[in-house]
């Protein structure tokens, strides 16, 4: 019973009755987590959230009176907690998922669904099976500080940007163009929105961004990522040729996006890497075909891909930065380089934009 006691408390906030279920089922059939309650609409989720005082709340999007941005708000703002967006629906609704994540909450995935006949006996094995990614996220998110600077929260009260200029018609990316690329991990959604949004739009370099995501979602956060920055955000295209003050996102699942020495840009398939799309492949080849004229910059995440492929690029002669550790939703990618002695310490994002305007900046 005390180990029990001491197993983290979970609030589950879903408008389907059958998502309710077999979340719960989930969640008991795993015995690590306390079941606290349930939630059929947003308000009653806010207001449990408040009464219970849950460590993890597992949020549908959409509810029929408040959806799970305005939840995730109200909840930050009254009972911060860890938020995780579990919805059968995550594909068609990217841009509430992202806004969600902006707000405060710490990571998204699918909820668990069944394939029984009615009245069919469902197995402890069967739920497990069913349930084995929610439960890992909610092992993940538990072990993140919804608190922590860097978080949705935390970003949306920090500085507002500066108004952009208007961008200049891009050119072709020629010899001398910088070229920025940034690679990020959970949390890095708002990550990037919040440093594009005060990167000087029109600025002669282009960016390139791997973000470990799956496919599906590529679209959606490219949109999203356009619509809060300012930045032309897309997908990269396979042999396209980068221009000038636009932003290339990673396809993703498992494919990398590299940069070759011809100075196009390539999808390819991950093979066994355990990260992808893979930050120090793509790394390493912006270190080979820019050199000196590369900047690469590694963001919040877990695990440490980018630290390789950020020593390659100081190695080449180009310019290296990490976002602070202290401010990211995990430490373990930014803090990677910093172990290493590839940088010696990393900067709040606000700052790194700074720097890299600065720095592309000097390569007129």
């Amino acid at each position: 019973m005390p180990e029990h006691a001491a197993a983290p408390g979970v609030l589950i906030v879903n408008d389907s009755a059958v998502a309710r279920a077999v979340t719960s089922a989930v969640i008991q059939a795993d015995g690590g987590f306390r079941l606290l309650g349930q939630a059929s609409c947003g308000a009653d989720g806010v207001a449990a959230a408040q009464r219970l005082r849950p460590q993890l709340v597992l949020l549908d999007m959409h509810m029929p009176d408040i959806n799970g941005v305005e939840v995730t708000r109200r909840i930050m703002a009254s009972c911060p907690t860890r938020i995780l967006i579990s919805s059968a629906t995550i594909r068609r609704n990217t841009t509430y998922v992202f806004d969600a994540l902006k707000a405060g909450a710490l990571d998204y995935t699918r909820t668990p669904a069944l394939q029984a006949r009615p009245g069919e006996r469902v197995t402890r094995e069967a739920l497990l099976a069913a349930g084995e990614m929610l439960l890992a996220k909610m092992r993940t998110v538990l072990t993140l500080n919804p608190a922590a600077p860097g978080t949705g929260g935390a970003l949306g009260a920090q500085q507002a940007a500066p108004a952009a200029r208007p961008a200049p018609p891009p050119s072709m990316h020629p010899a001398g163009t910088r070229v920025v690329a940034v690679g990020s991990s959970t949390g890095g959604p708002t990550a990037l929105a919040t440093l594009f949004a005060q990167v000087t739009r029109g600025l002669d370099a282009s960016y390139l961004i791997s973000q470990h995501i799956d496919r599906e979602f590529s679209d959606g956060l490219a949109l999203w990522l356009s619509q809060e920055t300012g930045h032309p955000v897309a997908v990269a295209r396979h042999g396209e040729v980068p221009t000038a003050g636009r932003v290339y996102l990673a396809e993703g699942g498992r494919r990398n996006l590299v940069l070759t020495p011809g100075g196009r840009l390539h999808c390819e398939p991950a093979g066994e890497s355990v990260y992808a799309p893979n930050i120090n492949r793509m790394f390493a080849s912006v270190a080979a075909a820019a050199g000196v004229r590369a900047c690469g910059v590694v963001l919040t995440g877990l695990g440490d891909d980018g630290a390789e492929g950020l020593g390659l690029i100081k190695a080449a002669g180009g310019k290296v930065l990490v976002q602070d550790p202290a401010t990211a939703v995990v430490d373990g990618m930014p803090g990677a380089p910093i172990r290493r002695g590839i940088v010696t310490h990393g900067q709040p994002l606000p700052e790194l934009a700074r720097l890299i305007v600065r720095w592309v900046g000097e390569g007129r």
